[in-house]
């Protein structure tokens, strides 16, 4: 089942009149365009399938009851934003969540909790076991392996992706900030969206903290604390401040870039070929500083 990192919607704002996307990616250090439908770009197959069917999860269950609701929630926010209608609490809330989520469903996340967080788990019920079990007992790895093959993987992925998502810090810090958007003409050059789509500076507690995101090929999406940095990006002349949202698209790159036409896409692309992938950072290198063994169990 292809499961998407990069929202389906999200995508097809970057369609052509073919109902395609334009993808770039690098092979062999060189750089490769090709056309894809959104459905058959951004995904990778059973990114968040559960693998046993454990206490009744189906394998597709992350999909159907969070990514899948989660994104269809954010279509709708996001059309009400555009039309600068009044949110309600809910739309609110899933455009928070949304945001929030784009970086948690990349695969290196989900790779993460797999790998690495199954290590952890299984370190949190030993620890536990030496401080409670007798001599000669079973150990809680193998009663779950025996009596409940896959549930410690299915409840650690079922339970902590949401929780991660829906933390308080990271969607206080989003839900909190003024949402709004700047427009470009024809005239300007378009919008580029990478595979990690969101990019924010600032520390979330920082007054001068901000959120951006590509929405299309002539709408870029902010989140903006203070006054004075809307009014910095308000004032930023439309072509440079398009030519810094691509290379910040390129810099958070880790596999792929979408465009709207291959021209000029191709011709910044290869131009700001440095920047590709250069603030990309692999989640199990700071998963040790912000999740425990017990956060992985719970």
């Amino acid at each position: 089942m292809r499961h998407h990192y990069v929202p389906q919607f999200l995508l097809k704002r970057w369609q052509d009149d073919t109902s395609k996307v334009h993808v770039f990616t690098i092979k062999k250090d060189k750089l490769v365009c090709s056309k894809r439908a959104p459905k058959w770009t951004g995904f990778e197959n059973d990114l968040y399938a559960i693998v046993a069917n454990a206490f009744g999860l189906a394998r597709d269950a992350l999909e159907r009851k969070i990514f899948s609701p989660l994104d269809n929630n954010a279509a709708t926010a996001l059309q009400k934003l555009e039309r600068h209608a009044t949110l309600t609490e809910d739309d609110h809330v899933a455009w928070a969540f949304f945001i929030s989520s784009l970086r948690i469903r990349q695969p290196d996340v989900l790779a993460y909790l797999r790998n690495e967080g199954g290590e952890l788990v299984r370190q949190f019920l030993a620890d536990a076991d030496a401080k409670t079990l007798e001599p000669g007992e079973m150990s809680s790895e193998q009663w779950f392996g025996e009596n409940l093959p896959g549930a410690i993987d299915a409840v650690r992925l079922t339970n902590i992706v949401p929780r991660m998502i829906t933390h308080d810090e990271v969607t206080e810090a989003f839900g909190s900030l003024k949402w709004w958007f700047r427009e470009f003409t024809e005239a300007d050059p378009p919008l580029l969206l990478s595979d990690m789509p969101l990019h924010w500076e600032g520390g979330f507690k920082n007054l001068e903290f901000f959120i951006q995101l590509p929405i299309g090929p002539r709408r870029l999406f902010f989140g903006t604390r203070s006054e004075k940095i809307e009014q910095t990006l308000s004032n930023i002349e439309s072509a440079d401040l398009i030519a810094r949202a691509n290379r910040t698209s390129l810099a958070s790159a880790s596999q792929r870039v979408w465009a709207a036409s291959q021209s000029p896409a191709r011709e910044f692309i290869q131009a700001n070929l440095d920047f590709w992938g250069a603030n990309v950072v692999q989640f199990r290198s700071l998963a040790p500083q912000n999740l425990s063994a017990g956060d992985m169990a719970r």
